[in-house]
Parts: structure tokens; sequence; C-alpha cells
């Protein structure tokens, strides 16, 4: 999943940049075109100047004695300019290091707003044509009358320049082309935005899909379905993993080993379901028994179920048979009182034979200590049920032998 979703990223990225890489590429195309038809103006305007005309005139006397002579050249640049769709041609005069308005199509020409022979300032297009190159430019010239295309040629006489021909075409699709271009590529950035969280809300709801998938089935192996407590397996493999990593002298802990007393009863008379209930609260009372959250000496207090009404409990931090013994002559005390219990207590007898063992003092090996707790939670049973047996080595193999038997019977 996560391939496929770096996959298509790199797809979108890819398309991104081709489509601005286009979207360049025609820009440049079209540009260049626009520039060349500026040029191609430029040329035709400069041969429509009347170069005698142009070199008299050096100051406005000279536009007062040749006026008839530039209206005339005026009104032929007034009709290229239609023909080629221009918004102004004009030409401009260098006299004495002063750039001067020579010629102009301009309607406005003549006017106080737009004075014949005024100073211009240039453009760097028409820095580029004084200096001796055909130049166009997109957009060059910006003022407050709009935007425009300029191109600009040099005018020769007798082999210098004397001056410069400009074409100015009023921008109507250059920048509604770079606009057209912009706004697609915001789109499909925004477009490619919508489907990556799409995508990225996909791969969430499925990495929590398979999450919970994981965890469900982490529950499912480690986790006893009807009471929630821990299971055989994670019991034995937390104990397995313990002992490999922690040397016998680095912690104590007391094993209980508990079963039920007349828990077939309550299933035969009452039914599996109160069975299970039964089972609910014994695993609420014994986790109420030791410390699961917190490790004490290196092991964690945990209680788990192993068999159909056994359970197993480590208590940490136990050294000596006397805290064992008190700790679990303190559980028999309080699963009498406990409200919730009693009513299997009386009504079906169920009790609590418990035995243990101690970690170092009577085994080293983890699997030894669960069957030294399982003999000597026999013996409380053989003894009259509902009590507790520490494990010492007068029971012998003689008990080990009757747990086996009881055993068998108990899972026919």
């Amino acid at each position: 999943m996560l391939i496929v979703a770096v996959l298509l990223i790199l797809v979108l990225v890819v398309t991104i940049i081709l489509t601005i890489y286009n979207n360049n590429r025609l820009q440049a195309i079209l540009e260049e075109s626009v520039e060349s038809e500026l040029i191609a103006s430029c040329v035709a305007a400069r041969n429509e100047i009347d170069i005698d005309l142009f070199m008299s005139i050096n100051s406005s006397q000279d536009f007062d004695a040749n006026n008839q002579a530039i209206q005339k050249n005026i009104l032929q640049l007034r009709t290229l300019q239609q023909g080629v769709g221009a918004t102004y041609i004009y030409a401009l005069k260098e006299i004495d290091g002063q750039f001067y308005f020579i010629l102009d199509t301009d309607e406005e020409a003549g006017t106080l707003d737009n004075p014949i022979f005024d100073l211009y300032e240039l453009s760097p297009v028409h820095e580029a044509a004084f200096a001796g190159q055909d130049s166009a430019g997109i957009m060059n010239v910006q003022d407050e009358w709009g935007s425009y295309n300029t191109g600009a040629i040099p005018i020769y006489h007798e082999h210098r320049i004397v001056g410069i021909v400009a074409v100015d075409f009023e921008d109507t699709y250059i920048a509604r082309s770079r606009m057209t271009a912009l706004l697609g590529t915001i789109l499909l950035i925004a477009v490619i935005i919508i489907a990556l969280g799409i995508l990225f809300a996909f791969l969430i709801v499925a990495l929590r899909r398979n999450q919970k998938m994981e965890e469900h089935l982490y529950r499912m192996s480690n986790y006893d379905a009807i009471t929630g407590l821990l299971n055989r397996n994670f019991f034995f493999t937390y104990l397995s993993g313990w002992s490999r990593r922690h040397a016998p002298t680095d912690a104590s802990f007391g094993l209980l080993f508990i079963d039920l007393d007349n828990f077939k009863s309550v299933n035969d008379k009452a039914g599996h379901d109160t069975g299970d209930d039964l089972l609910k609260a014994i695993a609420t009372f014994l986790n109420d028994h030791t410390d699961i959250v917190n490790e004490k000496g290196g092991i964690y207090g945990l209680t788990a179920r192993t068999g159909g009404d056994e359970f197993l409990q480590i208590i940490p931090d136990i050294s000596t048979p006397e805290e064992l013994e008190q700790h679990a002559q303190l559980m028999l005390k309080d699963f009498s009182e406990e409200a919730e219990l009693q009513p299997f207590i009386k009504d079906y007898g169920v009790g609590l034979s418990i035995g243990g063992a101690l970690f170092p003092l009577q085994t080293e090996d983890y699997n030894d200590l669960v069957k030294l707790a399982d003999i000597a939670m026999y013996k409380s049973k053989f003894g009259g049920k509902n009590n507790y047996t520490l494990y010492d080595l007068s029971m012998g193999e003689g008990t080990a032998d009757m747990a086996l038997t009881v055993r068998t019977k108990k899972s026919r």
C-alpha cells in the first residue's frame, strides 16, 4: 500500500512538473511569435518614415515649419498602425544627449497631456535599438495608460543611427495567456492536493484498520476471550523471555496456582453463561490482588487464565514463605467477603484452592516453578478445598501423581 502511494505521488509530481514545463514552453513560443511580429511591424514603420523630414526636425519650431509634411507622414503611419493592429507607432530622436518624440500616431499627440517634441524616458527595448539592435520585449512598457508589448529598431542615415522607430501593441493576450496558464497550473495543483489528501486519508484509514486488526489478533493471541485476562500463551512467553533477560538472583517472586472449587457444578446447574459470569467476577477479583502496572524486582505482577477454571498469578517482590502465605490468606479472606461472589459461594460452594511456590528459593526454572505450585494447589484441593498450601519437599511425587489423576478426570 505504501509503495503504491509513493508511486502515485511521484506520478502526480511528474505531472505537475511536465505541465509547468509545457506551459512555459508554449508561453515562450507565443512570446517569440509576438516579438517577431513586433520587429516586422517596426521594419514596415521605418519604411514609411520620410527620413529627410525626420532629419530636419530638431526643435519645436521645426514642427511648425514642417507641420503639413509631418501630418502627412503621421497619417501614413496611422494607416500602417491599423493594418498591423498596433496601438502606437512613434519615432524618437537623440538631440544633445536627450531623447524626443519626433513622430507619434497617438491621437492626443500635440495636446497638453502629450505634447509634441516631448522628452521621453527610454525603456530597455528603446535603449537596445539606440545601441543598434533590433529589439522587442513582452510588456516592456507599463505605464498609466496600460501594459504594452514593445518593439524598436534603429533608423539609419548615412550609415549612422539617427533615431529609432518603435511599435507598441497593447497587451490583451500575453497577460491573459499567462494568467490562464497560471490558473490552469493552480487548478491542477489543487486537484492533485485534493487527490493526495484523499489518498492519505485512505492510507490513514487503511493503516488504522490494519492497526486495529493487529491489535485484535494480538488480543486473540495473548488474552482470554471470556475474562480479558492474559492467557497461557502470554504468561509462559513472558516468563520465558524474563528468564532469558535476568539472572536468578535479580528478582524474587511468588507464584500462585489457583483453581476454582465446584466450577463444574455452576456450569451443570446454572448453565455456561452463569459460569462465564463467575469467571469474569473471579478475574476482576484476582486482578485486585496483584500489581499489573508497576514492575518490582525486575518482574511484573500479573494474572493469567491458563485453563477452564485455572489461574496463575505472579506476586512480585515476595522472597519468603511467610510473605506469600500472608498474600494467599488475605486473598481467601477477601474472596469470602466479596459481595459479587456471594451468590456463587452460597449456592454452589465455589471456593479457591491455592498452591504457591517461590522463585528462586524453591527452583530457578520457571517451568518447574509452575509444576510445584500446581502440586501445592492439589494438596489444598485434597485437603478440603478453599485453602492455601505452599509447596515443600515433603509433598514428593505422590502428590504430583495424584494431581495428574485428578487433571485427567477433569479433562474428560
